[in-house]
């Protein structure tokens, strides 16, 4: 790196030429004056007026030779440590910058997990959908007394829908917000808002980042997906199979495999297997997409548990 100091070599030549030539000039008058010289005294005085002009300028040549060697010893310090302030510099701009980039990839990861939502969810609890069968499948409940599991295994003989398989028509998805069941197998019949030509569905569980555990073995893995035209609907419509990314974004849109040329107001949602958990299965969020046919009746029937629709 050249920083414009070399011409001090130059300078330095020229005054030293000029020293030798004033003491040269000095020499050959203390000869003459020595061996020729009519007035010693007066030469002698003009001779150490020049001596001491000589020194002067000797001392001033030595002191510009220490503050130039050490102008070059702060140079080559500069020189050194300019590296690191660049990489600092890079540093710090990297992280002025990754938050803004974080941030604006975030919006976009946003945008895209919302893009479903965008769309009318006819599965929803508080629009007029709900639960009305899970089958055989067991929920998943941690008893604190032999007594809370009596009266569990009474309730879920009694009344074969169970009331945890609504978290996964209702919008709330906190960690624990799911329907968990026993197992890696089980299912749900939903009655929808109305008669829906089906053309798609939605999964939703939770990321990884936001898992107590900061895994999600427990999310379902291949889901099946029928229309159903009753409970007990010996043929069912097989909309197809859909597998869940746990690596994905966490609301995973699928579209139909076999769409149906009619609607359907029951839909069956089987889980059939999950990403590895041994003891259960979490089912955040469903959400069915498509056409409505008709609308949702208004009035109450005990058959099927239809609400009035507000």
């Amino acid at each position: 790196m050249d920083y414009g100091y070399r011409n001090d070599g130059c300078f330095r030549n020229v005054f030293r030429s000029f020293v030798c030539a004033a003491l040269s000039l000095l020499l050959g008058m203390h000869v003459y004056t020595y061996f020729w010289g009519p007035n010693q005294e007066t030469l002698e005085g003009d001779f150490s007026d020049v001596k001491y002009v000589v020194v002067q300028l000797t001392r001033g040549l030595s002191e510009v030779n220490r503050k130039h060697e050490r102008l070059q010893n702060e140079m080559e310090r500069i020189s050194s440590v300019l590296p690191a302030v660049a990489a600092a510099a890079g540093r710090a701009k990297e992280a002025l910058v990754d938050p803004v980039m974080r941030m604006r990839n975030c919006r976009q990861m946003g945008d895209m997990s919302d893009y479903d939502r965008q769309l009318p969810d006819y599965a929803l609890e508080s629009a007029g959908a709900r639960i009305l069968d899970t089958g055989d499948t067991m929920e998943h409940i941690i008893y604190e007394s032999p007594v809370g599991w009596a009266l569990y295994m009474l309730t879920a003989f009694l009344c074969r829908e169970c009331t945890g398989a609504n978290a996964m028509i209702r919008p709330g998805t906190l960690p624990g917000e799911c329907w968990a069941f026993k197992g890696s197998r089980g299912e749900a019949i939903i009655r929808l808002l109305g008669t829906v030509k089906i053309s798609g569905i939605s999964i939703e569980h939770i990321p990884p980042h936001i898992s107590p555990t900061r895994e999600i073995s427990s999310a379902p893995r291949l889901i099946q997906v029928e229309g159903l035209d009753s409970r007990v609907d010996p043929y069912p419509h097989d909309y197809g199979s859909f597998e869940y990314d746990r690596d994905g974004k966490p609301i995973q849109y699928f579209e139909v495999m076999y769409p149906s040329n009619k609607g359907h107001n029951l839909m069956r949602v089987r889980v059939l297997t999950n990403w590895g958990h041994p003891v259960y299965t979490c089912v955040y969020r469903i959400r069915v997409h498509g056409d409505l046919v008709s609308p949702p009746r208004t009035s109450i029937s005990d058959d099927d548990m239809r609400i009035e629709n507000e």
